[in-house]
């Protein structure tokens, strides 16, 4: 395997191929390369994109930034084998795929790729193996490849544990506008409203505690990870983002005339709407099957749902802490393979006494 650009994401797809048993070939500036040796031991570090090339990978991870994608797309596809599948980590694909589409030869197969996994920290210092492991792994394909074109591709993401989803460019970058890039943007300016406001008074930043930091978690992203991104989206980010304060607006005017019956509308609304987000659905290799536990408030109920679990030999493949009143309790949504795995899941559960409540769940 080669992977160009050895940051947060190249770093953690490094580790996990190494993990993984794959030889794993990594091209950086100079300058990184002490540091890419110490973070990811057993890495070959090559001096250029050539020597990548020349050594024959199998796939080739572009993992640079945004701007720089392009310019290295023609480079590797000029030098890559035939059957070589090179893929990219860009979070826009249309403008990358329309420049693919152009310079990529016949034989060279080019897949864009969007791991939709990350941290507020950037470099190969942050860099961890299990980085993917459930995380959604967005693949846009440039053409209609025959299948065994790119399941080397499949087979590895699938080993990094991503959780793949094939789309189109387009609707990908309009979906991430929506999803990703404004709300990186929405949380910047709370958090810099907050900011200007405890200025003149500590006690917003006192308050500003639990669900506030939990939605503004992302405000602590690094510019430099972003500022390729939001200038490659722009007009899908503005076009949601106009959206967004039509709403904003019509919030205000609601507020300001005390049309609570309104409000509420937008509260049930958006309760219902976010009933609907999955774990899994139309356009997932595979999908996960959810289950809820209520809990009570107490300690080591979570290592009691976990152990009793791993005893029966079931894995979690994915977990959240929905709701929670202190004193009260609240509720845990756990995903699993299979529904056959969820099945025996509750069955144990309901045996040590736990509530549960099924997927028909919507609250």
């Amino acid at each position: 395997m080669g992977v160009i650009g050895c940051g947060l994401i190249g770093g953690s797809i490094a580790l996990s191929l190494i993990k993984s048993g794959y030889q794993v070939m990594v091209h950086d500036l100079p300058q990184s390369k002490k540091a890419i040796l110490n973070q990811i031991p057993g890495i070959i570090f090559k001096g250029d994109i050539e020597e990548i090339c020349r050594s024959k990978p199998g796939i080739i991870f572009i993992c640079v930034p945004s701007d720089e994608v392009v310019e290295v797309i023609d480079k590797v596809a000029r030098l890559a084998d035939s059957g070589t599948i090179i893929t990219d980590v860009a979070g826009v694909k249309q403008s990358i795929l329309e420049a693919a589409g152009r310079i990529v030869p016949d034989g060279v197969v080019f897949v864009g790729g969007h791991p939709m996994a990350g941290s507020e920290k950037s470099g190969v210092q942050a860099a961890q193996p299990f980085l993917f492991q459930n995380a959604v792994y967005v693949l846009t394909p440039l053409k209609d490849y025959p299948v065994n074109s790119i399941s080397p591709l499949v087979d590895v993401i699938e080993r990094l544990g991503g959780r793949i989803l094939f789309m189109d460019a387009s609707e990908h970058d309009k979906i991430a506008a929506a999803t990703s890039h404004l709300p990186q943007l929405i949380a910047v300016e709370l958090v810099n409203l907050i900011g200007e406001l405890s200025d003149g008074n500590e006690h917003f930043n006192t308050l500003a505690a639990g669900g506030f930091r939990d939605m503004t978690r992302i405000a602590s992203s690094d510019f430099t990870v972003w500022k390729d991104v939001i200038g490659a989206n722009r007009e899908n980010i503005g076009t949601i983002m106009r959206a967004f304060i039509k709403r904003l607006s019509d919030l205000d005017s609601n507020l300001m005339l005390a049309a609570d019956n309104k409000i509420e509308k937008e509260f049930e609304s958006a309760r219902y709407a976010r009933s609907r987000i999955r774990r899994g659905g139309k356009g997932f290799l595979k999908l996960l099957y959810d289950l809820y536990v209520v809990v009570e408030d107490k300690v080591g109920v979570l290592r009691e749902i976990t152990s009793t679990l791993a005893d029966a030999g079931i894995n979690i493949k994915d977990i959240e802490l929905l709701k929670v009143r202190e004193g009260t309790g609240g509720m845990f949504r756990l995903s699993f393979e299979t529904e056959q795995v969820l099945d025996r899941s509750a069955e144990i559960l309901e045996g040590k006494g736990f509530q549960i409540l099924r997927k028909e769940f919507e609250g």
